[in-house]
């Protein structure tokens, strides 16, 4: 494979060299535009959430029911009947990344002048475009914030709207314990930080995972550089995720997909994306079009973000 484009300096033949000479190839493709989403590595780290059906429903208890209290003798007791359970119904959400390649290519590819398999190169990066769709999808981010594509993070910790099909209102089917989001319109602090973390506590059950810009991050970091408070979460590291701290008892990570100025405090027994049994990442054969020698298929997935609850969740937003 003679003539790969050497270049001078240092090549001074250069002529003579690009006929007679090639460069070494690295057998390697380099990751420099995929990178791992520690949300979505979060959300999905106890293994994948399968369901079938029309969608996906859950039901909700929203109120506490009021008929029941102190009482003494003959009292008369409220036996009113009261509706408080809600049915939450969130649709399923439809993700495809397309997989061509020019035949012609695909021959020039074939035999000892093939250092990477262009076939598996390119499933490669069709996997790795679909993970970043879902990324940007978690939080809303353009170009993945249409309708079509699932429920978001601040489209579920919204100050107002719905929530499959539940209107947003304060109490339980609200996050930051029923106060919506924080805004902070201010530097991060410990003191803003714990209050967020408290909004997100309730019973014995506190958030695990807090998510933010690598800004606020860095904010974050010389906060516990003063306080000496560093920590490590296991899992985390074995996982790849090395660069983090704690607070409390939620790990805190940066997240390039996380919009700016805002941070999240998950419970993620509560929140995990569900995914359709039968079209989980479903790979289509390749087919040819009649007209062109180009083979193509698509890479399928139908899923949605779901929280069980918002109130175990909080999200602070205008942090500068």
């Amino acid at each position: 494979m003679a003539g790969a484009g050497l270049s001078t300096p240092p090549v001074s033949l250069l002529n003579t060299m690009n006929a007679v000479s090639q460069k070494y190839f690295s057998p390697v493709l380099a990751d420099s535009v995929f990178k791992p989403s520690p949300t979505y590595w979060r959300l999905t780290r106890m293994g994948k959430k399968m369901d079938g059906g029309a969608a996906i429903v859950w039901p909700v208890a929203t109120t506490e029911e009021t008929s029941g209290g102190a009482y003494y003798g003959t009292q008369l007791l409220d036996t009113t009947v009261q509706d408080s359970i809600q049915p939450a119904e969130l649709q399923w959400k439809y993700y495809y990344q397309t997989i061509a390649i020019p035949v012609t290519d695909l021959l020039l590819n074939a035999g000892r002048t093939q250092v990477i398999s262009l076939l598996r190169t390119k499933q490669e990066m069709a996997m790795g475009s679909l993970l970043q769709k879902l990324s940007r999808a978690i939080y809303n981010v353009t170009p993945n914030n249409t309708s079509l594509d699932l429920d978001s993070l601040p489209g579920a910790m919204a100050a107002s709207g719905t929530y499959a099909g539940i209107t947003i209102a304060s109490g339980t089917w609200r996050s930051n314990g029923g106060a919506g989001p924080t805004t902070v319109s201010a530097a991060l602090s410990m003191t803003n930080m714990q209050t967020l973390y408290g909004t997100a506590v309730y019973g014995n059950e506190e958030p695990d995972t807090c998510v933010t810009t690598q800004a606020i991050w860095n904010q974050f970091w010389v906060l516990c550089q003063a306080l000496q408070r560093y920590q490590k979460d296991e899992e985390t590291t074995r996982a790849g995720f090395k660069n983090h701290l704690m607070f409390n008892n939620a790990v805190v990570l940066h997240d390039q997909f996380v919009p700016s100025g805002e941070m999240y405090f998950l419970t993620s027994k509560y929140a995990a994306p569900v995914f359709m049994e039968r079209d989980y990442f479903v790979v289509e054969p390749f087919v040819r079009p009649t007209n062109q020698r180009v083979i193509a298929s698509q890479v399928f997935v139908a899923l949605n973000l779901r929280l069980l609850t918002l109130r175990q969740h909080a999200r602070a937003i205008s942090i500068t």
